[in-house]
């Protein structure tokens, strides 16, 4: 009873002081919405001239050089229930000179299992490894009666950490590229990815930032289905708004199982994969840095912009909000366990501040604002036009990114399509990000 009588005298206080509050929020609105024009501003240019430094690029003769690295691209698929076939195939037709895939499964698993075998005509081999890592055990290693170039590991166990490491003491090249099931990698995503890693000497680590689509670059092109479009949008959005942060990192911390490759030395001097991790990459990553300043070597670990890998999009809403969640805590555990070296990268603090403390920001401000106009501390009025500012500002980042990727990447030529994207880029700001917003908060 105290309690109340307490709240009620104190209600006209409270109300008096909620249109400063308030006013304070449209100030913080618009703020981070010029903060952010200026992040797409600076990432325009940043990318204008990398488009401009790719012109003079002869990749056809870069592959026929001495320069060209082989690659040992590593595929963990020890949980995967279902077929292999089409993950594989795709990472067969890239077109690069000499690389190998090694596809680490569990013969226990016997859809996956049996996809390998009945495709690739898998025969034992007997090949000889130092276990540099501490990996899954191998129980048998197979080969392609089909293609040379495939590998395929028969573990007992269904850890992750473990099936990459096996991976590495297996491989043949100095270049390990580790690539999870439900991406896919356009054909030239490993040229790429290897003249931007060998045009720097000090580079131990390349990331990528997956776009999100159900085809990759030269395929036929189809319009995606409403969910993976918003999904499409979203990515881009926050690609072009949050580069200061991952920039820094060389790799989008909530989307760390991307499309990576990593000097093998490098690698194996930080430890290789851990098995305490959440997200094997980044946790790997985080440690390559700090083992790279306590040596006091001169090195670098960046960030390829190209659209070179895409992720599979979630069929349902569902599922895109369980893959952000999943993905905010994989950050949290990798910067928990990586303090020190997350303190020592500029783009921790970004990164902390976009993904976790401005969507409750975003979300307080939108509670207190409606609040206020329900007690007629602000005019309705000031709360509608909270609401409009809020979407208007988050469309036009939308928009300006889906424009930036077509300018820098020309990834669609489709008129129609392009403008059906501006359209959606604004209607997804009172649904789609409303959600992944509250995904943000509740995490």
């Amino acid at each position: 009873m105290q309690l109340i009588d307490a709240l009620s005298s104190a209600l006209p206080v409270i109300v008096a002081a909620l249109p400063y509050v308030c006013y304070g929020f449209l100030a913080l609105l618009f703020l981070s919405g010029i903060i952010r024009m200026a992040l797409i501003a600076r990432a325009t240019v940043a990318l204008k001239v990398h488009v401009q430094s790719l012109r003079s690029v002869d990749y056809r003769r870069f592959q026929d050089s001495d320069h060209v690295m082989p690659v040992s691209l590593v595929l963990p698929g020890v949980r995967e229930t279902e077929s292999l076939k089409e993950q594989v195939e795709n990472l067969l037709q890239l077109d690069f000179k000499q690389y190998e895939v090694i596809v680490v499964a569990n013969s226990a698993n016997t859809t996956a299992w049996n996809s390998l075998q009945q495709s690739y005509s898998l025969i034992p081999f007997h090949q000889p490894f130092k276990k540099t890592l501490q990996a899954s055990e191998v129980l048998a290693v197979y080969r392609s009666a089909k293609d040379v170039r495939l590998v395929v590991l028969d573990v007992k166990d269904t850890n992750i950490a473990g099936a990459l490491n096996a991976g590495v003491n297996v491989s043949s090249y100095p270049i390990i590229a580790p690539v999870y099931p439900g991406f896919r990698l356009t054909k030239d995503a490993l040229l790429k990815m290897i003249y931007a890693f060998v045009s720097d000497s000090a580079c131990v680590f390349m990331g990528s930032f997956p776009r999100i689509g159900t085809a990759t670059e030269g395929e036929d092109q189809k319009p995606m289905p409403m969910l993976a479009q918003h999904q499409y949008l979203e990515r881009l959005r926050l690609m072009y708004t949050n580069r200061s942060g991952y920039q820094t990192y060389g790799l989008y911390l909530p989307l760390s199982k991307s499309f990576a490759t990593f000097l093998k030395t490098a690698l194996v001097e930080a430890g290789g994969f851990s098995n305490r991790a959440k997200s094997e990459t980044a946790d790997l990553l985080m440690r390559m840095h700090a083992h790279q300043r306590k040596e006091k070597r001169t090195y670098c670990a960046r960030l390829l912009p190209d659209a070179v890998c895409y992720q599979l999009p979630e069929k349902t809403m569902r599922g895109v909000c369980l893959r952000l969640r999943s993905g905010l805590r994989e950050m949290r555990d990798t910067v928990r366990h990586n303090r020190s070296a997350a303190r020592l990268l500029g783009g921790a603090a970004y990164t902390r501040l976009a993904e976790h403390v401005w969507p409750v920001v975003e979300f307080l401000g939108v509670i207190v604002v409606v609040a206020s106009a329900a007690l007629s501390a602000v005019p309705v009025l000031f709360a509608v036009f909270y609401l409009l500012l809020g979407i208007l500002l988050g469309g036009v980042q939308s928009v300006l990114a889906t424009l930036l990727e077509e300018y820098a990447f020309q990834r669609q030529t489709d008129t129609g399509l392009l403008l059906g994207r501006y359209v959606l880029s604004i209607l997804a700001q009172i649904g789609f990000r409303v959600r992944m917003t509250l995904v943000r908060v509740f995490s």
